[in-house]
């Protein structure tokens, strides 16, 4: 433990000390209070780290105080310092050794840090006592698990059901996760007809057969099982209900201690027969999914959730018109919900419609403010109809679309969740438009998390940090690119017009962008990008070869007409280049810089139309 010591130490040396209330479980003694109550705040805030090196000191001083040794341990554990963590276990049971907490604990770390000889060494004289409890039965089912003994493991659970009658629900689902991790999963079913036959009406079990049947592809069974579920246990739903049972991983979560009771004796959101087709859609069985929604909406039992659950899954599935006569059957009879007016405006995207989209998603926010999905939504829609705004908008509504954007935006960044990546990107987008290029790059950063995302968003966060003039910091960004996607073509191109902006490495940068067009020899941004290349290394002639070929692809580009008259300003040729620059201030191009151009093209004769 020497080198962590010195680690806690030197940062108990710099820690700043934060106010802490004085916890209510038992007597510290005084010389060690403060740090301990520091650090066992901290811990409640699930700031590990911070708190090691205030735990590390109160326990140096007063290493045989349980309380003190308990949340050492743990913090130890939590930032992966296993043997630590056991060392100090050790020596609170050899001081308890009477005590089950310290014992089992030191069971769990040891299975962590693959001790499991140590771990059943505990876990027997727990048995040895006859102090058996779910801990410790789960404990020793994981560790036989991880060995391959899957009878042993499931023989650790029988073992319980005499001893913990008031337990069976939790001890069948937990051999229901051997089962299931062991790629047993054919055996589920049957251990669950053995469960229902002692727990009739317990939802969990239900749900765990129901979903395992739909796992081994049994549908009709999985659906008969729903069917029955929804008749015989549905009406026995407790109000309020507690807590639903939700899974995203799999009909179970992974094998170790399970859930807590009333997660174990949770109900489904809605129905059993909603649940089994929510199991469908997250495995992508969109039609299995549809038909067991459509059925209940047939019957007049589907709600709001499952309505947009069924309009989404429609809309996936392609089934445009039946996607929107759902919507609407929503909007109709569901008016004040905002959601029914997302999807209507999501329809309006895929036709194109943005002026539709536009209204229906202003409408669903303001219906429901606080839902994150609708708000980016209309931040998105907001980005597309700015885009196709030509030069004969009306500025003032502009403006004003602008100042929506912004006030949506900043709205919408606050409620965004960390891993919603999608949203992420859009709000990037929205923040690089508003010119607030530091706060995009964070954005991008936050989407490139994300595998299907990451590389146009760190193509995007390369653009902001050039736009910094971060210039390290971008071309970082992209040799990044260029080691994760080497034979990608707009990561070429990306790359290589960074650096004939920069005027830098022109031959790595030609390289670069003949490496792009030769996998697509016509797209107008790389023919750009290369003639852009030739005009910085001077050759003229290819550089307008290309960047002409470029103008025919990209006709109101304003940035490849720019390029163009630069070119034919460098051949000599001001009247033309006068004219392509007028063509990119129609277009959009940065006002600026190209007035700046015009200008310049006074003393060169082309000063006149």
């Amino acid at each position: 433990m020497r080198n962590l010591v010195l680690t806690l130490l030197l940062a108990a040396l710099v820690a700043t000390p934060v106010a802490a209330s004085t916890p209510t479980a038992g007597d510290v003694p005084v010389g060690v209070a403060t740090n301990w109550i520091l650090g066992h705040r901290l811990m409640r805030e699930g700031d590990f780290a911070a708190a090691l090196p205030y735990l590390y000191l109160a326990y140096d001083a007063q290493p045989d105080e349980p309380l003190i040794a308990w949340d050492f341990q743990r913090a130890l554990a939590f930032e992966g310092y296993l043997t630590d963590a056991i060392t100090v276990l050790d020596d609170m049971v050899a001081a308890h050794p009477d005590s089950s907490a310290w014992r089992l604990r030191r069971a769990s770390l040891n299975l962590r840090a693959k001790q499991t000889n140590e771990a059943l060494a505990d876990l027997r004289e727990l048995r040895r006592r006859g102090e058996i409890t779910l801990d410790v039965l789960s404990t020793e089912a994981a560790i036989h698990l991880a060995q391959g003994r899957v009878g042993t493991a499931l023989d650790a659970y029988r073992d319980g059901l005499e001893s913990l009658p008031d337990q069976q629900v939790a001890i069948y689902l937990g051999m229901a996760r051997v089962l299931q991790e062991s790629d047993n999963l054919d055996r589920v079913p049957s251990l669950m007809d053995e469960a229902l036959a002692a727990e009739p009406t317990d939802p969990g079990l239900w749900l765990v057969r129901i979903r395992s049947l739909a796992m081994l592809n049994r549908d009709a069974e999985a659906l008969a099982a729903a069917l029955a579920a929804d008749r015989d246990v549905l009406p026995l739903r407790p109000e309020p209900p507690v807590e639903p049972f939700t899974d995203d991983a799999d009909f179970l979560p992974p094998a170790g201690p399970p859930p807590t009771p009333g997660v174990l004796a949770a109900w489904p959101d809605e129905s059993f027969r909603v649940s089994l087709a929510d199991h469908y859609a997250r495995r992508g069985r969109l039609d299995r999914a549809v038909g067991i929604l459509e059925n209940l909406r047939s019957e007049g039992d589907l709600d709001l959730d499952a309505s947009v659950w069924l309009a989404r899954m429609l809309f996936a599935s392609g089934r445009q018109d039946e996607a929107e006569t759902e919507s609407v059957r929503i909007t109709d009879t569901w008016p004040e919900e905002g959601r029914g007016w997302f999807l209507r405006g999501r329809l309006d995207e895929s036709r194109n419609d943005w002026a539709s989209a536009l209204t229906r998603h202003r409408h669903a926010v303001k219906l429901a403010p606080t839902e994150p999905e609708l708000r980016v939504a209309l931040v998105r829609t907001l980005l597309v109809v700015q885009d196709t705004d030509g030069p004969g908008t009306n500025p003032e509504e502009v403006a004003s679309r602008r100042d929506e954007l912004r006030r949506h935006t900043i709205v919408a960044s606050a409620a965004v969740a960390d891993a919603d990546a999608e949203s992420k990107l859009v709000l990037g987008y929205a923040y690089r438009t508003l010119d607030e290029q530091m706060t995009a790059s964070e954005h991008f950063a936050a989407a490139a998390r994300e595998p299907r995302l990451r590389q146009t968003a760190l193509i995007q966060q390369s653009i902001c940090l050039d736009e910094l003039d971060r210039t390290s910091a971008a071309r970082r960004v992209l040799e990044t690119l260029r080691e994760e996607y080497p034979d990608d073509a707009e990561v070429a191109n990306s790359f290589g017009y960074f650096l004939a902006e920069k005027n830098t490495d022109l031959d790595l940068a030609e390289e670069l962008v003949r490496e792009a067009l030769a996998v697509e020899p016509n797209n107008g941004a790389y023919l750009d990008s290369l003639g852009w290349v030739f005009y910085r290394q001077g050759s003229l002639e290819d550089a307008f070869d290309y960047l002409v070929q470029a103008v025919n692809v990209l006709p109101e580009d304003p940035v490849v007409l720019e390029h163009l008259g630069r070119t034919m300003e460098a051949m000599g040729q001001p009247r033309e280049a006068r004219q392509i620059y007028e063509r990119a201030l129609d277009s959009g191009g940065n006002r600026e810089r190209l007035e700046a151009a015009i200008a310049g093209l006074e003393t060169s004769g082309g000063d006149k139309p």
